[in-house]
């Protein structure tokens, strides 16, 4: 086990990377300022090693390596601003850097330069459960013993548009309760089973069901700013939401989502399609029944009843998905945590959202004028940021929503935004919103000088 430590000032990167090694066997630590680095590294505290963003708001990376250096631990430095051979070999040759990385990067490769700087390796973990046909069981036998007690009694289903019971397996997108991760809130019940209980059942659980972290709560952050994260690391995994009794969970591959599951009856694929008109109320009784007694996942007894194509049935998914986490975007209360497990059935159909493009329409489709009006004050001046996790180019700006983004360089307030603007005050304020969540633009506090200004073009 190796003590790293995180120097990133994007605070939901640097849960991401603080959990991605702690699912490597590590202890790790995330600072999000220069100052705070410095702390970090006084009387008393040993660091194996470090990882550094360059642009950080208060110092630079550069003087934070050349303190990680005197102190003997090795470091790793990236940037989203400084990029190319020059500064890469500026951060290695005269900050004394083992390695640079430009972001967006990969974060598993970013994690392997951090372990081989600091000459340790992770301690070695499980590895995730093999994909399953969805005929088979996905826990064995003895991991039934230790989940029995969490499985709900006959006749305890939850009533529609209401959540599932906790203790439920997740339901997945076709309808299907699809094998997933237990909730966070059952995790202990499954790992500190009983002593009476075998001790074979229990290993073999523990080396089944993968380790949630807790890592935050989305009052400190936005459900945007988690997949933006995941985006920028072009990182996989598992991103839980929790808020109450309701919980949502999305898998990434390289950053985008393939995948994404809710306890919520009303958001199972069945009753999505019924609110699509794809079919009505009692064709879906039909479906079901029928899926019930194939043994099949509600979209692929679609397929053969002929209600659905593949090409249908694949867009309706990323619908559902697009509508699944929109609802998230005003989650002020609740929980995240990550988790570095994949979707563990073969049979699901995987997706390839664009978490760009789904903030840029979700915040378009479900923001109200007067909940915008509140959180893109006129009075507020927006500007670019320097290292945004997108380009610009991939990015679906229609014309006036990329001059709008031109236009917003720090010099004018978004009053003198609206006012410039083609688009209404609704769409424009939509854009400015989704377009700061994104991590594209940030409130300018005060006006600078010219010298500094950074724009798209104005």
């Amino acid at each position: 086990m190796a003590r790293l430590l995180i120097v990133e000032d994007n605070q939901e990167l640097a849960s991401l990377i603080v959990s991605t090694a702690q699912s490597r066997g590590h202890e790790a630590r995330a600072v999000h300022t220069g100052e705070a680095a410095l702390e970090a590294l006084g009387p008393g505290t040993k660091w194996d090693a470090a990882l550094v963003d360059l642009l950080l708001p208060d110092i630079r990376g550069s003087e934070v390596l050349g303190a990680l250096r005197a102190h003997g631990v090795p470091s790793i430095a990236v940037s989203g601003v400084y990029k190319g051979d020059r500064f890469a070999q500026e951060a290695v040759q005269v900050h004394g850097a083992r390695g640079f990385f430009e972001k967006p990067f990969e974060l598993l490769v970013v994690m392997d330069a951090l372990e081989q700087a600091g000459g340790v390796t992770p301690v070695p973990r499980a590895a995730p459960p093999v994909e399953e046909s969805a005929q088979d069981a996905l826990l064995d036998d003895a991991d039934l013993i230790v989940l029995e007690e969490l499985v709900p009694e006959e006749g305890e289903a939850a009533a529609p548009l209401q959540p599932v019971p906790e203790s439920a397996p997740l339901p997945g997108l076709d309808g299907e309760e699809a094998a997933l991760p237990l909730p966070f809130a059952h995790r202990e019940k499954v790992w500190d089973a009983p002593a009476e209980r075998a001790p074979a059942a229990t290993a073999r659980a523990r080396k089944t069901l993968p380790e949630w972290s807790l890592a935050g709560e989305l009052k400190d952050t936005s459900v945007p700013r988690l997949l933006n994260a995941y985006y920028e690391s072009r990182h996989h995994g598992e991103l839980k939401l929790k808020q109450g009794s309701v919980l949502k969970v999305v898998y990434f591959e390289s950053g985008r989502i393939v995948y994404a599951a809710s306890n919520l009856a009303q958001e199972r694929f069945g009753r999505f399609c019924v609110r699509r008109g794809v079919l009505p109320e009692q064709r879906l009784v039909e479906v079901a029944a029928y899926a019930k007694e194939q043994n099949l996942r509600t979209g692929e007894a679609m397929l053969k009843l002929g209600v659905l194509d593949e090409a249908r049935r694949k867009q309706l998914l990323e619908d559902q998905v697009r509508e699944l986490l929109w609802t998230t975007f005003a989650w002020t209360e609740g929980q995240y945590g990550f988790s570095p497990m994949r979707p563990q059935r073969a049979d699901l159909v995987k997706l390839s959202v664009f978490p760009g493009d789904l903030v840029l329409e979700g915040v378009e489709r479900t923001e109200t004028l007067v909940a915008l009006r509140q959180r893109v004050a006129a009075s507020r001046r927006l500007f670019p940021t320097a290292d945004p996790p997108y380009g610009l180019h991939e990015l679906k700006l229609q014309g006036p929503q990329a001059l709008l983004l031109a236009y917003a360089d720090g010099s004018k307030t978004v009053d003198d935004l609206l006012a410039l603007t083609d688009l209404s005050e609704r769409q424009a304020l939509a854009t400015l919103r989704a377009l700061e969540l994104l991590g594209v633009l940030e409130e300018r506090p005060e006006l600078p000088s010219r010298r500094h200004r950074i724009t798209f073009g104005l």
